[in-house]
């Protein structure tokens, strides 16, 4: 291809500033910006004017957070616009650059190495369509899945579930997929039923362990004899696990991220005072593009009085994370997740909140993204207590009150 600032001058009716400067790559790691995007600068004091752009369809939520990296690079306060050239876009991507305002303009640009002319402008209601955009297919249940397996599998499946049905009490849960059930504490996975033809795999995992010995003495595979039970080897391992995890979080040893997971996953005290019961996300991808679908997964959800609240949890990365909760909101909003019959038979409404969980540390960051938004009211930033991890959650306190956040509560 011509390099970029050939692109860029055979085509100055496209953008409003011209004389570009790019962004070298030392530069690029002092600005912690992404090395495989390209940036340029121009425009005058008042107005900032910056581009990134890839070569290749990039991974949105890293694109759209470069982009407005480096418009905060370049403002330092002055009104700026950001131009966006990529092959492609999704729909999702458009929708969220609509959502940037206050001293942020953004703006979507195809490149088209083959054509003449090569840059085209998106129109910013060209993101605007009315029909919903159908993504991901229905998880499996328990019944579903066991019915691909042979019938004399199938009572050794059903044990294989007693078994764990009854660890619910310690907090492991069942993330079913087409190809295997995972069991988890918070988000450790402990052991997985893996499908073999007509048959399935039970075994142990313990990746997650630093120690190799404990990780080689818990590493076991599981069975159900004739007579229904599963080999004892296999549960001393799972208890020994649970153990093993429940110490370390009276010692406080947990990495935070899975602390949080277990508060919100079990989902009780303020948790279902505020936002009711936790609801499991129903859908899992159909195809390997649909990584949205995946990410959407990690969220949390919580149901009461008809009314869906999403919790995103932000203990890190507090910039990327709000970046792809913009993009993922706008991937829930626009598509036919939340809009199949299923969901709407249950009569679940969601007002497109996302509430961002977090410590006082990255509420600073979290508020300086929501100044790149014209309407930052959707993204809620919730803080926990001060030694969250030894004392509980049960402290948490709204930062982004708004008498719309409540109009839920007098529902429990």
């Amino acid at each position: 291809m011509d390099t970029w600032q050939a692109v860029w001058k055979a085509h100055p009716d496209i953008f409003i500033a011209d004389q570009w400067l790019e962004c070298p790559s030392d530069k690029k790691k002092d600005y912690h910006l992404p090395a495989q995007y390209d940036y340029f600068s121009g425009g005058e004091i008042s107005l900032r004017v910056g581009i990134i752009a890839s070569s290749k369809i990039p991974k949105e939520e890293d694109f759209l957070l470069a982009g407005m990296l480096w418009g905060r690079r370049m403002s330092n306060g002055a009104k700026t616009v950001i131009y966006f050239v990529a092959p492609d876009f999704s729909p999702f991507f458009l929708q969220a650059l609509n959502k940037v305002g206050g001293i942020f303009n953004a703006r979507a640009v195809y490149w088209r190495e083959k054509l003449n002319p090569s840059l085209y402008l998106i129109p910013e209601t060209s993101s605007l369509k009315k029909s919903r955009q159908s993504l991901g297919e229905e998880r499996l249940n328990w019944d579903k899945w066991r019915q691909e397996l042979n019938p004399v599998v199938q009572l050794q499946f059903d044990a294989v579930k007693t078994y764990f049905d009854q660890l619910h009490v310690r907090r492991v849960r069942a993330d079913i997929k087409h190809p295997n059930i995972t069991f988890l504490w918070g988000n450790i996975e402990i052991a997985e039923i893996r499908r073999k033809g007509k048959r399935f795999e039970l075994a142990t995992k313990t990746k997650w362990l630093k120690d190799a010995e404990l990780a080689r003495q818990w590493q076991k595979s599981g069975w159900v004899d004739a007579s229904g039970v599963i080999n004892p080897e296999f549960c001393l391992a799972i208890t020994a696990i649970l153990d093993h995890l429940e110490e370390k979080e009276k010692r406080v040893e947990l990495k935070p991220k899975d602390t949080l997971s277990l508060y919100l996953h079990q989902g009780e005290g303020i948790i279902r005072t505020l936002w009711g019961n936790a609801w499991v996300w129903p859908w899992v991808s159909k195809e390997r593009s649909e990584n949205w679908i995946h990410e959407l997964s990690q969220w949390f959800y919580f149901q009461g009085g008809g009314h869906l609240s999403i919790v995103c949890p932000v203990l890190e990365k507090p910039l990327a994370l709000a970046s792809q909760s913009l993009l993922l909101s706008c991937v829930l909003k626009n598509s036919s997740l939340l809009d199949s019959p299923k969901i709407k038979s249950a009569n679940i409404t969601w007002d497109g909140r996302i509430i961002w969980l977090t410590v006082m540390s990255m509420e600073e960051d979290l508020r300086l993204f929501q100044s790149w938004l014209k309407n930052p009211e959707p993204f809620q930033i919730w803080t926990l207590p001060e030694n969250w991890q030894a004392q509980g959650i049960e402290q948490i306190s709204c930062r982004s009150i708004t008498p719309s956040v409540f109009k839920h509560f007098d529902e429990y």
